[in-house]
C-alpha cells in the first residue's frame, strides 16, 4: 500500500535543503580575508545597496597573563568588572617576596647607619690628627702619633665609601625584588570591561599566550567592521576618508542613526566579492556590549548609493 509523508514533512525537507544550498554558496562566495565579511551585499543591474550589514567589535582587546607561571593566591576583579589601566587584576603569592624586600629595606637603613657612623667617626678623627699635628709642630708630640692618626682618617673615609656603596647594592636589590613582586601582579594594560576570567584562585596560571588568565576589552569607543563595494570605497577614498558614515543597531530599526568614522580601510580588498574591509570607530557612551549586528549608510545628504542613484 501506498504510504503518503504528511505535507509539512516534505515542505521541512525542502525548506532544509534550500536552506543548506544557500548556506554553502554563502560559503562559497564568502571573501577568503580575515575578519569574515558580513552577507555579501546583492548588486542587481551593478547598483550597489543603500545600507549594509556590520558587525561590533571591541577597539581594544587584551588577553593577559603574568610574566611567570604560578599559582594564582588573589583574584581582585570578577566578569563585568570595569578597570583602569594600572589596576592590579590578580596576584600570585607575594609574602615570601615581600618578607625579602623587607629585609632588603632593613638592610638599606643599616648601610644608612654605616654611612653616618664613618662621618662622625671621620670628624672626630680629623679633630685627633689636628691635635696631634699641633703637639708635633710645638715639639710636645712626636711623628708616630701624628702619622698614625692620618692613617686613621684615611680608614675613616674607606669605611664611609664601603658603607655608601653597601647602601647602593642595598637599593639595587631593593628594586631587583620590587620587580620581581610587581611580575607576580597582573595589572590591566588597557582601560576596559573584564569580558573572561579563565583561571580562578588556587589554580595555577602561566605565561602561554594561548591560554590568557583573563581578558579585557574596550568597547568606548566601539568598531564596527564593514564590508563594502570597491565603487562606494573609491569615492571614500577621494574624500581622503573624511566621510562620516552612520550606523544603525538592528534592534533599533527606525531609531537613531549614529556617526562612525572611518578609522582604517584595508589594502587588500577581496577579489572574489569586489568588497573592501571598513573599519568604523563609533562612540558608545550607553556601553552597549560589543558583536552587535548594525546596519551602515552613507550620511544624510550624500550623494545617493543606492536604487535612488540608478533612478537619476
Amino acid at each position: 500500500m501506498k504510504t503518503n509523508r504528511p505535507r509539512n514533512t516534505v515542505n521541512w525537507t525542502r525548506a532544509t535543503v534550500a536552506a543548506l544550498t544557500l548556506s554553502g554558496l554563502c560559503l562559497a562566495a564568502g571573501p577568503t580575508a580575515a575578519p569574515p565579511a558580513p552577507p555579501v551585499p546583492s548588486l542587481e543591474n551593478n547598483v550597489i545597496p543603500d545600507q549594509f550589514a556590520a558587525i561590533t567589535i571591541p577597539s581594544e582587546k587584551r588577553q593577559q597573563n603574568f610574566d611567570l607561571p604560578g599559582v594564582v593566591w588573589k583574584m581582585s576583579v570578577k566578569e563585568g568588572d570595569v578597570v583602569k589601566k594600572g589596576d592590579v587584576l590578580a596576584e600570585q603569592n607575594l609574602e615570601p617576596d615581600q618578607a625579602h624586600l623587607a629585609a632588603l629595606e632593613l638592610q638599606a637603613s643599616s648601610s644608612e647607619l654605616e654611612i653616618k657612623a664613618a662621618k662622625a667617626q671621620h670628624d672626630k678623627d680629623v679633630v685627633d690628627l689636628g691635635r696631634k699635628e699641633t703637639l708635633y709642630k710645638n715639639r710636645s708630640g712626636n711623628i708616630g702619633d701624628v702619622e698614625e692618626a692620618r692613617l686613621q682618617v684615611t680608614i675613616d673615609e674607606l669605611k664611609g665609601d664601603a658603607a655608601v656603596i653597601s647602601k647602593k647594592k642595598a637599593e639595587a636589590d631593593m628594586a631587583e625584588q620590587k620587580a620581581r613582586i610587581e611580575q607576580k601582579r597582573l595589572r590591566a594594560k588597557i582601560d576596559g570591561i573584564v569580558s573572561e576570567i579563565n583561571t580562578r584562585e588556587g589554580e595555577l596560571a602561566n605565561n602561554d599566550t594561548q591560554h590568557p588568565t583573563l581578558q579585557l576589552v574596550k568597547n568606548d569607543p566601539v568598531y564596527v567592521e564593514v564590508w563594502l563595494p570597491a565603487p562606494l570605497v573609491t569615492k571614500l577614498k577621494a574624500d581622503n576618508l573624511k566621510t562620516v558614515l552612520q550606523v544603525q543597531y538592528a534592534d533599533e530599526q527606525g531609531g537613531k542613526w549614529r556617526d562612525a568614522k572611518i578609522h582604517f580601510v584595508r589594502p587588500l580588498a577581496d577579489a572574489q566579492s569586489n568588497l573592501e574591509y571598513v573599519l568604523l570607530e563609533m562612540s558608545n557612551p550607553e556601553g552597549r556590549s560589543s558583536g552587535l549586528s548594525v546596519m551602515v549608510r552613507m550620511p544624510t545628504g550624500a550623494a545617493p548609493t543606492g536604487a535612488a542613484a540608478a533612478n537619476r
